[in-house]
């Protein structure tokens, strides 16, 4: 198919890489700019479960299921829940339906992994590294990128797709709205050959996820692939506060066993085995205040449109990658099936996709079991546990 409009991506996360592949499987030419050099510029995020209807559907519409299947990880599909004194409140092994129970329907897949997939299935060269994108100003039913690099022309499109994130710079383009701090802080901890050197801590998370929650705090450890743990000590605690106590200068100064000594204060009196994840030299660790960017709306643009989380951003809660990836390939195949409409129709078309994935994520907003929510005061643990059950004995986990 001829394209009748020149498209481009800003952003190859995995939102703008599943938009990017449905175009190229209906020969849409498309570009994708992207402000890291390399895939390997930075750490990824951890372990993703693919949800049957969002994120497994994706990769069914982009004949990547095959690939996703090499480097899935069906066994980490568990998920425990532990109070700060060492009791498990819930561990979904219990849950098992027996020997039929099958291996789940949501496969864990680490997120450089997924991203992988998708890039080596798109033609060399769609992904334009290096090329962060500054501005796009819209001038006569056309879009110019302006990049982050004076040395690189500005280019131009009919149709631009934001796809770069909660802080995105396509977004002032549509819409004034801004992220606003969620009231809780990530230290993002990621620990290398975890069986190999702390078996101790390898037995405390056999599967998937293990959630110590209690009096606004949590440690989350999460099983990724390669014998990785990521752990995320959680604190719902105003934005100034890992700057207050010196975190935020010993972490961005990669003093990280300092970091980890002073986050280790803040767990006294929890059980040891779950804050023994905070007496392991790091391979790499990361401060990360939480944002959201709730129900947020602009008018339709023939010539820009947002997906992912520069259109909406909500704490975790399982959902942000596999919307994402949703926002992506629906997109795509919107844009593919329009490419050629006349204006009326194509923003009839996009303004159609646009409603359909504000209205998915604001729904999403009330999960009663969003992390976000499970960090708070007194005993969360025990009430965490009491929401699992109930949600697996309705068939919902």
């Amino acid at each position: 198919m001829s394209s009748a409009r020149s498209i481009a991506i800003v952003g190859a996360g995995l939102g703008g890489l599943a938009c990017a592949r449905i175009l190229q499987l209906r020969n849409i030419p498309v570009v994708v700019y992207e402000r890291e050099p390399s895939m390997s510029a930075r750490q990824q995020g951890g372990s993703l479960d693919m949800h049957p209807g969002t994120g497994s559907a994706v990769l069914e519409m982009a004949q990547l299921v095959d690939e996703f299947k090499k480097v899935a990880r069906y066994e980490d599909q568990g998920i425990k829940i532990v109070g700060k004194d060492g009791t498990t409140h819930f561990d979904s092994a219990d849950m098992s339906q027996g020997d039929d129970a099958g291996p789940g329907d949501r496969p864990e897949v680490d997120r450089i992994q997924l991203r992988q997939i998708f890039l080596d299935a798109l033609p060399p060269n769609t992904v334009k590294w290096g090329q962060g994108v500054s501005k796009v100003v819209q001038n006569d039913k056309k879009v110019t990128v302006h990049f982050i690099d004076p040395a690189l022309e500005p280019a131009v499109h009919d149709f631009v797709v934001g796809a770069d994130g909660a802080w995105s710079r396509i977004r002032p383009a549509v819409s004034p709205a801004v992220p606003e701090y969620s009231g809780l802080i990530y230290i993002d901890i990621f620990i290398n050959d975890v069986q190999k050197n702390h078996p101790d801590l390898a037995k405390f998370l056999t599967s998937g996820i293990a959630l110590v929650l209690a009096d606004n705090k949590a440690l989350i450890s999460q099983r990724n692939a390669n014998d990785v743990v990521r752990v995320y000590a959680a604190f719902r605690r105003p934005a100034s506060w890992p700057e207050e106590i010196g975190l935020k200068t010993l972490v961005d100064g990669g003093r990280w066993d300092e970091a980890n000594q002073l986050l280790s204060k803040q767990f006294e009196g929890w059980n040891t085995v779950a804050t023994g994840y905070l007496k392991v030299s790091p391979f790499s660790m990361d401060c990360r205040p939480l944002y959201a960017l709730k129900n947020q709306t602009w008018a339709t643009n023939a010539n820009i449109t947002l997906l992912g989380d520069a259109c909406h951003v909500v704490p975790p809660n399982g959902d942000g990658a596999n919307f994402a990836m949703l926002d992506g390939a629906e997109l795509g195949a919107v844009i593919a099936e329009n490419v050629s409409a006349n204006e009326e129709d194509w923003m009839k078309a996009i303004k159609g996709q646009e409603d359909k994935m504000q209205q998915r994520a604001w729904a999403s907003e009330g999960d009663e079991f969003s992390f976000g929510l499970l960090v708070a005061e007194g005993d969360s643990a025990a009430r965490a546990a009491a929401m699992l059950k109930e949600m697996f004995s309705a068939g919902k986990a």
